[in-house]
This record gives structure tokens, C-alpha cells and sequence, in this order.
């Protein structure tokens, strides 16, 4: 888990801040279902990926969604 913010908090940050045309959102988490929070916020996430995860398969995905910057 982060230190004082979650990563719904970053998001809304994120969102905040404006940056969610510049930024893709993959979001690593122990948690295997996203709960109430991502209501909302769903949009902005681009990926979930639970632990434990496959270095290789996180690789690929992120080489994936770099064809799309």
C-alpha cells in the first residue's frame, strides 16, 4: 500500500491537475477487485493488474499502451 495517498487519491490528483490527456493510468494493485472507489474514476484508469503479476505480461502491457502515446 502507498504512504499517505492511495491510488484513487493520485488519480483524482491526477484529474485535478489536468493531466489525464498526457498521462495513461495502469493501475498495480494487491488488491484482486477494484471496490466503491473506482466509481468514477474508472474512466481514467486505462488497465488494473493484480499481484501477483508476471513481470513479462506487465512488460508487454506497458510496451502495448506505448504504441498509443
Amino acid at each position: 500500500m502507498m504512504p499517505n495517498m492511495d491510488g484513487w487519491d493520485t488519480i483524482r490528483e491526477i484529474v485535478a491537475r489536468g493531466y489525464t490527456e498526457r498521462v495513461m493510468v495502469v493501475m498495480l494493485t494487491a488488491k484482486d477487485t477494484p471496490d466503491e472507489k473506482m466509481d468514477g474514476l474508472q474512466e481514467f484508469v486505462f488497465d488494473y493488474i493484480t499481484k501477483p503479476f508476471y513481470p513479462d505480461e506487465l512488460i508487454e502491457r506497458v510496451m502495448k499502451y506505448l504504441t498509443y502515446i
